[in-house]
């Protein structure tokens, strides 16, 4: 989706104007294939030559002359051989022969058995023919034969045959389907030779009768048609041929005539692309009213297809196709209001549908939904609007950027509401087809694709004109709330990080660090707990239970707020984090994909650090608040789905940042102790040896232990002591192998400590739970029958040594 540098290189020089115009895309002609070794041609011709060829071997022999035509070199004696199979087989014979006009004038050509197009072609070539014996004739007055015509071409000039049988097929009523590139082609050589009152005559018979096609392909030739005439007008210096194009195509001319316009502003658009690529090939200046006049034209036709028509109007649907594809080959245009809004509907309504098209493929719980929107999903991807949505995205940033504010803000709406309303129709696509593997979400992943690609590029070139300290609307929250809505929409789709994606990105959260308001609209924005455990309503489920856990789309769009949040959340006001953020947070806390699950420690822990002056007390309270449910649904997740790096990190957070000997910080010391002695007794019922290889255990509840031991030295000075206390019944519940093991842990972080506060505290605690230790080991070594009572003496001393503690 990069802009283009420059106006696309034209055809090249050599590339016959038939082949030209095949094709009903922007893609440059197929180069020519390799000149054909000798044997192929002289086998074509044997087969031509022999006395009752048959249909299939002349249609062979044809097929292979016709591919290598431009590499060809009729003579008289080929055209004496191909002549008779013009009418058998005019769609290969009729190229063939149009490549050498200079041959046919000397031939009696049977034009009344030839379809339109290839008759066309022929009558065009002729006229080439016709215009260059002329032009060598030394002034000759006298005009040479052009073969026999026939009468119902209106005597022996090439281009009134031409024009006739164009204002017949004008007044006939049916629509005419013979317009394809080998009559466009025929007619575009008319025109170059006609003079002007002809020319003027078959151009608006060209425009009337494409406009009644309605087809984008027919229109892509008019503009490949009319950039190839301009290009030779400017060439031969014929400028007011040039004027005269111009003026059958203007709004005036259009308005009076009441043309159908899409093929007068795709001819407006090559005659402008000609026009720029002489100014730049052969440094020409031309007049500004001579360039303002297709501008002129294609203002009119956006006006006209922004405004008018309903969605389903083919007729407008087609304008607003051609419109933006026109603008997409001839290079810039003065900004416009109307060209700008037509462009933004054409790319989001014709260009990338993808919104319909996951409609359709939702809409019919029958399963042939499916398999027409694969279809369709197809056919669009193999058509030339989507293979033009990149430039036309280009197209839209370029009009976007010279535009006014309001008309700036009604498009940065419309991109958003467009991404909005891909997000729910591709979550209930994919929850719908994911498990059936029928292979319409691949097809469906290369248009979303080129969505998100415009998303991006669009949003990127908003941050830049909108989100820059000087920018002249001023600072405007909402804008960047706007973009990270579309980013969040679209983040199931990111298979990369694009340069454009990080800048618009960046500017955005610099806005919400710096603006409370902006930060708040932007929490605002996140689906709500209800939502989020809502099915799509396009979805039916047939009474299957829906579980948001499996819904892919919607978990990428909130891991993207999740993600985000940690950079505002000073800003953010504590109610909404009370309303909105804490039921999100502890939905997604035990969520199977560790990327999100990380994502809510890290908001925890951003939140659990945060201060804020305006509501400090109510900020403390919800933390408060918020920490018990936080401890209690992370240890029940502990170790199946809590990352043990979000669990600590939060843990930490959370005993550095509440108030001293909170009830929180209490309920979070307890709680691990006890998830420590249930992890522990799982781990020594499956592993007799697990004291033995403690050190280089990665079991959880040495992780657990380990950070009770770094809670030793980050804990209030009023919460150590309890701390302690818990620690101490901890490790006396232990077996002997056991209680050295976590006394040497004890004993070696407490030397490594510089804590000159708490370190006397913990070496005399140490001392202390050490002598219990021991006292417990001769307590069991001792014979439990004998000393029943001395035992309980024991036990009762050692309580009260731990209490002491």
């Amino acid at each position: 989706m990069s802009p283009p540098a420059s106006l696309p290189p034209p055809a090249p020089a050599g590339t016959p104007l038939a082949d030209l115009l095949e094709s009903g895309t922007f893609a440059p002609p197929a180069p020519a294939p390799p000149p054909p070794t000798p044997a192929a041609i002289l086998s074509a011709w044997s087969h031509l030559r022999s006395a009752a060829p048959s249909p299939a071997a002349a249609l062979a022999a044809l097929e292979t002359l016709h591919l290598h035509r431009r590499s060809l070199r009729l003579s008289s004696a080929h055209l004496e051989l191909l002549l008779p199979l013009l009418p058998l087989h005019p769609r290969l014979v009729s190229p063939l022969l149009a490549t050498c006009p200079r041959l046919l004038p000397n031939y009696s050509l049977p034009f009344a058995s030839l379809p339109l197009a290839p008759r066309l072609l022929l009558l065009g070539a002729l006229a080439t023919a016709k215009t260059s014996k002329n032009s060598t004739s030394n002034g000759s007055s006298g005009s040479p034969s052009t073969g026999n015509l026939g009468s119902d071409h209106g005597g022996d000039d090439p281009v009134v045959a031409v024009s006739r049988i164009l204002e017949n097929m004008e007044q006939a009523s049916e629509t005419s389907d013979g317009i394809d590139h080998l009559a466009l082609a025929g007619i575009c050589h008319a025109l170059a030779c006609a003079d002007e009152l002809h020319f003027g005559r078959i151009l608006v018979s060209l425009v009337r009768i494409c406009g009644r096609i309605g087809d984008v392909g027919v229109a892509v030739r008019v503009l490949k048609l009319v950039d190839w005439l301009v290009s030779g007008f400017v060439e031969s210096r014929r400028m007011r041929k040039v004027q005269v194009l111009f003026e059958v195509i203007s709004p005036e001319k259009c308005e009076s005539e009441g043309y159908v316009l899409f093929p007068a502003v795709m001819a407006a658009c090559g005659g402008l692309r000609a026009l720029r690529v002489a100014s730049v090939r052969h440094r020409l200046d031309f007049a500004p009213r001579l360039k303002e006049a297709p501008e002129r034209t294609i203002r009119f036709a956006a006006r006209r297809a922004a405004v008018e028509g309903r969605p389903d109007d083919d007729q407008r649907r087609v304008l607003l196709q051609c419109v933006a594809l026109g603008l997409t080959q001839c290079g810039p245009v003065a900004s416009n209001d109307s060209v700008l809004r037509c462009v933004l509907m054409a790319l989001l309504e014709e260009l990338l549908p993808l919104p319909r098209l996951l409609r359709i493929s939702v809409k019919s719980p029958d399963g042939n939904s499916a398999e027409l929107a694969k279809n369709q999903v197809m056919q669009h991807q193999d058509s030339v609007l989507f293979k033009e949505a990149g430039p036309v995205t280009w197209v839209l940033c370029n009009q976007y950027s010279f535009a006014d504010e309001k008309t700036k803000d009604y498009v940065e709406t419309r991109v958003c509401e467009y991404a909005q309303e891909l997000y729910h129709h591709l979550r209930a696509a994919v929850l719908l087809h994911q498990a059936k593997r029928n292979g319409l979400l691949a097809e469906i992943d290369k248009i979303a694709e080129a969505a998100f690609f415009m998303i991006v590029s669009f949003a990127a070139e908003v941050a830049k004109h909108r989100l820059d300290a000087n920018s002249s609307g001023g600072f405007q929250p909402e804008v960047a709330v706007r973009i990270l809505v579309e980013f969040s929409c679209v983040e199931h789709l990111r298979r990369l990080r694009l340069p454009e994606y990080t800048e618009a990105i960046r500017r955005a959260v610099v806005v919400n660090q710096d603006n409370a308001a902006a930060s708040a609209l932007f929490v605002e924005s996140m689906p709500s707990c209800a939502e989020l455990t809502t099915k799509p309503d396009l979805l039916t489920l047939d009474g299957t239970r829906y579980i948001c856990y499996t819904d892919e789309v919607q978990t990428s769009r909130i891991l993207f707020y999740l993600r985000v949040m940690p950079t505002c959340i000073n800003l953010i006001p504590t109610h909404l984090i009370r309303d909105k953020l804490s039921p999100v947070i502890f939905l997604y806390i035990q969520h199977s994909n560790e990327k999100i699950t990380r994502a809510v420690h890290s908001v925890m822990v951003s939140f659990l650090s945060s201060g804020n002056d305006t509501d400090q007390d109510d900020r403390v309270a919800l933390k408060e608040q918020l920490a018990f449910d936080y401890i209690r649904r992370s240890l029940e997740a502990y170790p199946g789905v809590t990352p043990f790096d979000g669990l600590a990190s939060g843990v930490a957070a959370l005993v550095r940042h509440l108030p001293a000997k909170s009830p929180a910080i209490l309920f979070c010391i307890h709680s691990l102790v006890v998830k420590a002695k249930d992890l522990c007794s799982t781990a020594m019922i499956q592993d007799r040896s697990l004291w033995r290889s403690w050190e280089e255990s990665t079991e959880p509840c040495k992780k657990i232990l380990d950070l009770l031991l770094r809670l030793i030295f980050l804990a209030d000075i009023q919460s150590f002591s309890y701390l302690l206390k818990e620690l101490a019944e901890f490790v006396t519940s232990l077996p002997k192998e056991g209680q050295d093991v976590l006394l040497d842990d004890m004993h070696a972080h407490v030397a490594e400590s510089d804590d000159v506060v708490r370190k006397p505290v913990l070496v005399s605690w140490l001392q202390s739970l050490s002598y219990i230790s021991s006292q417990a080991d001769v307590r069991e070594s001792r014979n439990n029958a004998k000393n029943a009572r001395s035992a309980g003496g024991v036990e009762l001393s050692l309580n009260r040594t731990i209490a002491r503690l």
